[in-house]
């Protein structure tokens, strides 16, 4: 009973100092806002007797807490180190910015907040979360939980992988071209009852689109697609997002969005 009573008491210890040192992400629940914290130096802020950095560390490896999110969290899992909490910092820069930001960019937002870090650093920060690079991030105008197919090339021989579904579909060259605001292989978004079908008619019919007729004729294209049954509303949002994003719609597309 003595034992369970000064366990129940180093607990209540360190839950109070946790309390006090990340009170401000306690209440917002972002991981941005958890500070840096070790062990020795939560020992060091709030030291009581009997409580010792290995004690700490199994204690805190058992001890859960429901924030103000209402959501169960070890408290182990907030004692994070320097580099776990800069990722967070750029996790939440990357989130907020509509435009894809190159290190640089990020490197620059963080020095407004008084955080100066080395491109190598915000880059290994990056993999720590697995945040992608500006080249991937670029590519991003549509949503995040939209999975696009494996990029196929555009011939007659490929057809078989395209599905006969509706659907949204997008062209892209080898090559980026240029746009008002970024660079992009984009130069065509689509949606179609039936995206075979419409990828057939490529090979077979003089297009009103002239200029997609000569992306057609002079360059190799490539293909993903997305499967969706209201189509002509995930184009509209694409084309939306797309136009927002670079500044002007691909460079096939003369309306939408």
């Amino acid at each position: 009973m003595k034992w369970i009573n000064t366990r129940n008491e180093l607990s209540l210890h360190i839950l109070k100092g946790f309390l006090k040192y990340q009170r401000k992400y306690w209440f917002s629940g972002k991981d941005a806002d958890l500070k840096p914290l070790t062990l020795k130096q939560f020992l060091s802020l709030y030291p009581l007797k009997y409580l010792e950095q290995t004690r700490l560390s199994r204690l805190i490896s058992n001890l859960y807490v429901i924030n103000c999110q209402n959501q169960l969290i070890n408290l182990k899992s907030l004692f994070i180190s320097k580099k776990r909490h800069y990722s967070y910092l750029i996790k939440e820069i990357v989130k907020d910015n509509e435009n894809a930001l190159k290190d640089r960019d990020i490197q620059r937002i963080l020095a407004q907040k008084g955080v100066h870090l080395t491109i190598r650093t915000i880059c290994n920060c990056r993999k720590l979360l697995n945040i992608p690079n500006y080249k991937e991030r670029d590519a991003y105008y549509y949503e995040n939980d939209i999975i696009f197919s494996n990029y196929i090339m555009v011939s007659k021989k490929n057809l078989s992988e395209i599905p006969d579904e509706p659907g949204v579909y997008e062209l892209s060259i080898s090559s980026k071209t240029d746009y008002p605001n970024h660079r992009s292989n984009v130069v065509y978004i689509g949606c179609s009852s039936n995206l075979r079908r419409r990828i057939v008619s490529y090979f077979s019919n003089i297009l009103k689109n002239k200029y997609l007729n000569d992306f057609i004729d002079n360059y190799i294209l490539f293909v993903r697609f997305y499967s969706y049954e209201n189509y002509r509303l995930l184009e509209k949002k694409f084309l939306k997002n797309f136009r927002k994003i670079f500044g002007e719609l691909p460079k096939a597309n003369s309306i939408g969005g």
